[in-house]
């Protein structure tokens, strides 16, 4: 009988508690709440994401952070719903919720381990993350680390979005924990999930709620800095806009102040003095911003081909990539601005106002991408082609290291074996037609290769006179049947035989299983039907591509980029000393401090992962590691 009244533990009138000012260590400790629960768990649900604008609430939501708030009298139900952007977010529908307890406060970070580890721990019978699916939760991002109730075999995982979440903790719930008809309200386990978004809770408005002006009156400004709390701090969250206007000053409050002040020309401090408020009261952003959303390279939509036609002189695909990214940087150069390469509002209001025409803006900027080792790409088998010699294939390998480097010594520019733009120019314009342009490119970095032998690419790592920097010399040797240290790089990911392939409705064969495992949430039968299409649909609505349901190479790229961000690193090794983006990007997947310098606590957390994948523990990120780097970040 008490199972049978569990559903009406949904509507049970909890309070929307404020966050209190103080919080006592009895309730930092706090155990989770408890109810009776049927031995049976909630059907398995898959990624459901967000697909609609309506951000409403949904009662199951509400009704998970109305427990939390009166269980542990922390937080507010305020940061439910979001003003709709063109990313995709289960805030956008109303099925995420931002339990504000932040990393650096003792008390907070407690309760914020105990709920994660009660969430997504085993049950009795040894299922991980059975609370969760009681819950009907379906990710939970905190402290640079996401861990999902789909794929549970991840565990924490490393989590690189913009914001690290380390001053909340965000939840995003599946259909049926939104509408809250999973065991824990009810009492009886799911067998079915729902597929559709659910109704918004009845009580709540057809908006988010959006504190209203304050009247400045009798309060005079104050300087507003992270970690202060006060309905100061929520009005300029309300002027600054796309933010949870929580009276709260923590990280993405400071993160969108300094980029206010980027725009408007004021020193980026991240601090809301006097003279930004000023700024931002009199002259706003709001209308900038909307008109000239920030386009970046990797994205695809029709405002970056509105974009390319405004530049000129660059071919409008709608896609952003490297020619782009090239020619917004030779206008920001123009203009004056930051060259970030990035087009930020700042830099489309200025090009959609001024324009940019004549001999300046043809001359401005080469149409040549920088290509260097580990790119692959149509430009970089134009480049093969035209150095001759060498395997066209688009891979930017030691061969083409090698032979870009015989080119720039061969014409008198420096030998760093990386194509730039004054290299190609030069490879375009001038050509290669001396003796050196038929040599091979062993031959030319002085390594006799036998014709009748196979050979492979290495690498020797030397330190330099110096003593602190490692110089890279690429060469060809004899086969690894006479030198042990000679190792062929794989580079080919599960997407390589597929990637010049396009697919569509009626297709069948192992490339469309290969798209059903990558999309998820559908049968892997081999047969491209309407479920596949409407996946395949909802893909390219989140990257902004034209919904067609058709599998382009350029899919198949995004979907490579999504699923091996390391393919392109496989031939880059890297040890202690080194520096770098590529360091960089370890230490943001291993979670080591990111100071971009390969130094001794890299090392060890190198080592340590390789222990675990039983690899060879050395500490240098050869393509093996970078193989398993792949599989990490998964």
């Amino acid at each position: 009988m008490a199972l049978r009244r569990r559903h009406l533990g949904l509507a049970l009138a909890l309070p929307a508690l404020a966050v209190p000012a103080v919080v006592s260590p009895a309730a930092a400790a706090q155990a989770p709440p408890t109810r009776p629960l049927p031995g049976g768990l909630d059907a398995y649900v898959p990624y459901q994401g967000q697909s609609v604008c309506d951000p409403r609430p949904r009662p199951g939501v509400l009704a998970f952070a109305r427990l939390m708030i009166s269980h542990y009298r922390m937080g507010s139900t305020a940061l439910m719903g979001r003003t709709c952007g063109s990313d995709v977010s289960e805030h956008y529908d109303g099925r995420a919720w931002d339990w504000m307890l932040n990393v650096n406060d003792p008390a907070q970070e407690a309760v914020a381990q105990s709920v994660l580890a009660w969430l997504t721990g085993p049950d009795k019978n040894g299922v991980q993350g059975a609370m969760a699916r009681r819950f009907g939760i379906m990710y939970i991002i905190h402290n640079r680390k996401m861990w999902r109730s789909y794929a549970t075999e991840r565990g924490w995982a490393p989590y690189y979005g913009s914001s690290p979440h380390t001053d909340h903790i965000h939840f995003s719930f599946n259909f049926d924990g939104a509408a809250g008809r999973t065991s824990w309200w009810t009492g009886v386990p799911t067998t079915t999930y729902l597929t559709s978004l659910p109704a918004a809770d009845p009580s709540q408005p057809s908006q988010p709620r959006t504190p209203a002006p304050a009247t400045s009156a009798g309060t005079p400004p104050a300087v507003l800095s992270f970690g202060m709390r006060s309905e100061a701090v929520r009005q300029l969250q309300a002027r600054l806009g796309n933010l949870p206007t929580t009276g709260y000053y923590y990280d993405h409050t400071r993160a969108r102040v300094a980029e206010y002040q980027s725009f408007v020309g004021l020193p980026r401090t991240g601090v809301a003095d006097l003279r930004t408020q000023e700024v931002l009261a009199t002259r706003g952003w709001r209308s900038t911003t909307a008109a000239y959303p920030t386009l970046r390279a990797g994205m695809t939509s029709n405002a970056v081909r509105a974009l390319q036609a405004k530049l000129g002189s660059v071919p409008t695909t709608g896609f952003y990539g490297s020619l782009t990214q090239a020619r917004v940087t030779a206008y920001q150069r123009f203009v004056g601005l930051p060259q970030t390469g990035v087009a930020d509002p700042v830099t489309q209001a200025r090009l959609w106002v001024r324009g940019w025409s004549g001999s300046s803006a043809t001359a401005a900027v080469s149409t040549h991408p920088t290509l260097r080792p580990g790119t692959t790409s149509t430009a970089v088998r134009t480049l093969q082609a035209r150095l001759g010699s060498l395997p066209t294939t688009g891979f930017y390998g030691p061969l083409t290291l090698a032979r870009v480097t015989a080119y720039q010594r061969f014409v008198g520019l420096p030998q760093t074996g990386i194509a730039d733009s004054r290299t190609q120019q030069a490879l375009f314009t001038r050509g290669w037609t001396a003796r050196a342009a038929t040599a091979s490119p062993a031959a030319l970095v002085g390594t006799p290769v036998t014709p009748s032998t196979p050979t492979a690419i290495t690498a020797d790592l030397r330190t330099t006179s110096s003593g602190k920097d490692l110089a890279m010399t690429t060469y060809a040797s004899a086969s690894a049947r006479t030198s042990a240290g000679v190792a062929r790089v794989d580079v080919a990911t599960s997407y390589t035989p597929y990637k010049s392939l396009t697919i569509a409705m009626g297709s069948r064969g192992a490339a469309v299983r290969a798209l059903q495992r990558a999309l998820g949430g559908v049968a892997v039968d081999g047969v491209f039907g309407t479920v596949t299409r409407d996946k395949v649909v909802l893909l390219q609505r989140s990257l902004a591509q034209p919904q067609t349901g058709v599998v382009t190479p350029e899919l198949w790229d995004v979907l490579e980029a999504r699923d091996f961000p390391f393919v392109a690193d496989r031939s880059t090794v890297l040890r202690a000393g080194d520096t770098g983006p590529q360091v960089l990007a370890v230490q943001r997947l291993l979670g080591v401090r990111q100071t971009g310098i390969f130094d001794l606590a890299t090392r060890e957390a190198v080592k340590a992962a390789q222990a675990r994948a039983g690899l060879a523990s050395t500490g240098v990120v050869a393509s093996r590691t970078w193989t398993l780097f792949d599989r990490l970040s998964a």
